[in-house]
């Protein structure tokens, strides 16, 4: 008996692979069986008191009704079938509710199409139309058996008062008994909704975290031998004018504008994995000189435009204040974005206009090159992963998805139109003046000789960073002595006592944490400047590093700029000698 009703049950359900149609049709197969079991039991209870051949005729048909639906559903027939179960509870509804009148009461009647016609066409249908065709067909029986009450349309089938509360009985046990069923139901489904939304949890969890160790250890296997690439070719950049030969230079600025696109790439992924963590942190508001960081942003990139012979023309208001609050590395990035953008699809030959201007106060920016967008481009121009591609270059998408975002966070907001023959991008964000702020300024490249008489040590185990990092502090004129591991950095630490550190987070052994608690914990270099040089780019790295005693954090691969300005902010004493 038990191996039978599991064969009607899951009549059907064997060459469907999604688990939710086949819990559907499961389920559409139980209400039938069910449904017509209680109209059997009940229908005998009431014949069996009113020997009527309309209670016991319809309630014939509407068991095979109900074996109809199952077999549908055995032949694969499954929206046939959902359809004939909603068709057969309204038909049979407005019926026994017309004949029986007062035996079965109205709000009865009501609860019932409620909960189970609706509460079951929610459980089995998941088109929203069907859905609202059902809670329709439900509201149209109420209405019909309540039009019916009132004005007698059909008239109710005779029944001898005293047994009258009995069929009720009848009614009541076989309506709740149904109304039960689609509630357990009900329950149970959402209860494994439920389940399965924290299975999904936890799978997108795991998955989240293992992208982010995945993302973390690629991009600092990358970043290493990028910064040892990177390193050379602004060693050798800024050595060209020393070359005679223009075609060598020509290709020293192709090496050093890739090397420098490639660094941008990187920090793009790793910008857009923040974004979608929810990791990328507020903006921090300072005073700065928008010239400035303007000019800077067009002098890294006129090293690119070069190569593709397009010029960079810089135009700023001058009536917008000197000083301007803003986030310093947010408008950086926004403004380098753009331009490198710019630059990539411009026209060779042909310009790429930047210009500044205040209205309302509010700061104005238009980023304009020469081409054109289609329609449906400019809709996904700041979508992820969504870059055109021309014959000279290729991108990731990311930049410009990046770049609304730090707008966004500025208060501001960017759009990208067609000005005629031209593309422009426009971004504004509050204008808000701002006080000079001292601010630590350095070339590119330090002066010959300009950090002569300091010592630095060097533990780096990346043979080639390690080479261009002491390559540069030796024509600064520093002395340098480079450890491959944390050991060695402590023995020759105790044996040349340096007046800088600087170490790789990751090495053999040892780890640069570990280097930097020891370096602590002793009192002849408790307060020694230590930088970390490290390829992992993640906040957490660098919090974790700042928090163990390291005085700043340099990620891989960085400008030369950068790691001069930190010498100049931590060797100042020698430095201020050499300048006066």
């Amino acid at each position: 008996m038990k191996k039978l009703i599991q064969r009607i049950l899951n009549a059907g359900t064997a060459e469907v692979g999604d688990s939710r149609a086949r819990r559907s049709i499961v389920i559409i197969n139980t209400l039938s069986l069910l449904t017509a079991f209680m109209v059997g039991l009940v229908s005998a209870f009431l014949y069996w008191y009113t020997h009527s051949l309309l209670i016991l005729i319809p309630s014939i048909l509407e068991m095979c009704c109900f074996a109809g639906v199952i077999t549908l559903n055995h032949y694969r027939r499954h929206n046939a079938a959902s359809v004939a179960t909603l068709l057969i509870h309204c038909t049979f509804g407005i019926y026994f509710g017309s004949i029986l009148g007062n035996a079965m009461p109205i709000e009865l009647i009501t609860a019932f199409l409620f909960t189970f016609l609706i509460g079951a066409s929610f459980l089995v249908f998941k088109n929203l139309k069907v859905r609202l065709i059902s809670m329709a067909c439900a509201i149209f029986l109420i209405v019909a058996v309540q039009a019916n009450d009132y004005f007698n349309i059909v008239q109710p089938m005779y029944m001898v008062p005293g047994i009258v509360p009995i069929v009720k009985m009848g009614c009541w046990i076989g309506m709740l008994a149904l109304m039960a069923y689609v509630t357990f139901f009900i329950i149970r489904q959402n209860d494994m909704f439920l389940k399965e939304n924290q299975q999904l949890l936890s799978a997108l969890k795991e998955a989240n975290a293992a992208k982010s160790k995945f993302l973390r250890e690629t991009s600092h296997e990358i970043r290493t031998p990028l910064n040892a690439v990177f390193g050379i070719a602004q060693l050798l950049h800024s050595r060209k004018q020393q070359i005679d030969d223009p075609e060598l230079q020509q290709d020293i600025n192709y090496l050093y504008a890739a090397s420098f696109l490639s660094r941008e790439i990187i920090n793009n992924v790793l910008d857009m994995a923040k974004i979608e963590s929810g990791k990328y942190g507020e903006p921090v508001l300072e005073g700065i000189s928008l010239r400035e960081s303007v000019e800077s942003c067009v002098a890294l990139n006129r090293y690119v435009a070069a190569t593709r012979k397009v010029r960079i023309q810089l135009a700023i208001d001058p009536t917008i204040p000197e000083y301007i609050q803003t986030d310093h590395i947010f408008i950086t990035k926004i403004i380098n974005n753009l331009l490198s953008n710019a630059v990539k699809f411009a026209t060779p030959g042909s310009s790429v206009e930047v210009r500044f201007q205040q209205k309302d106060q509010q700061l104005y920016c238009y980023v304009k090159n020469e081409g054109h967008l289609r329609a449906e481009q400019l809709d996904k121009v700041f979508q992820p992963f969504e870059a055109e591609r021309n014959s000279q270059v290729e991108g990731t998408g990311l930049g410009l998805q990046i770049t609304r975002h730090l707008v966004e966070l500025l208060g501001g907001k960017i759009v990208v139109e067609n000005k005629g023959e031209q593309i422009q991008f426009r971004f504004h964000i509050p204008l808000k003046p701002a006080v000079a702020q001292l601010t630590e300024t350095g070339s590119i490249m330090p002066r010959a000789g300009e950090f002569s008489g300091y010592k630095v040590l060097i533990i780096e185990d990346d043979l080639f960073s390690g080479h261009v990092i002491r390559k540069f502090l030796s024509e600064a004129g520093a002395e340098t002595i480079l450890a491959d591991s944390g050991e060695e950095g402590l023995t020759l630490l105790e044996g040349t006592h340096p007046d800088l550190v600087i170490t790789d987070s990751h090495l053999p052994g040892i780890q640069g944490k570990d280097v930097l608690t020891r370096v602590r914990a002793m009192p002849a270099f408790r307060h020694i400047p230590v930088i970390i040089a490290s390829g992992d780019a993640f906040n957490e790295a660098r919090e974790e590093m700042i928090q163990a005693g390291a005085n700043d954090y340099l990620v891989k691969p960085f400008l030369y700029a950068d790691l001069h300005k930190l010498l100049e902010k931590y060797l100042p004493a020698r430095f201020k000698q050499v300048a006066g």
